[in-house]
């Protein structure tokens, strides 16, 4: 399924490539504001100035003494910090 899946995009951006419009290169003096557009701005990202804890063991014994559920955040289809 994921193989059709990726076919079908591929398939779509070859057929929408000619439509796009063509990138101009990066100039210099547009560096600065392109770069504060995609930087997080105030207020976003508060999820890192979260104590994030990495070991499970630890996250339920915090989450049992405050009474609080655990998250347990992976990304990329990954293990969670890259482990086996």
């Amino acid at each position: 399924m994921r193989t059709r899946n990726r076919w079908l995009a591929a398939a779509f951006l070859l057929a929408a490539a000619p439509a796009l419009p063509a990138q101009s290169a990066l100039e210099p003096d547009s560096f600065d504001r392109l770069r504060t557009l995609i930087r997080p701005q105030d207020g976003e990202s508060r999820w890192r100035k979260v104590d994030w804890l990495t070991s499970l063991h630890e996250a339920r014994v915090k989450a049992a003494v405050e009474g609080k559920p655990i998250i347990l955040w992976s990304g990329g289809g990954a293990p969670p910090l890259g482990g086996c």
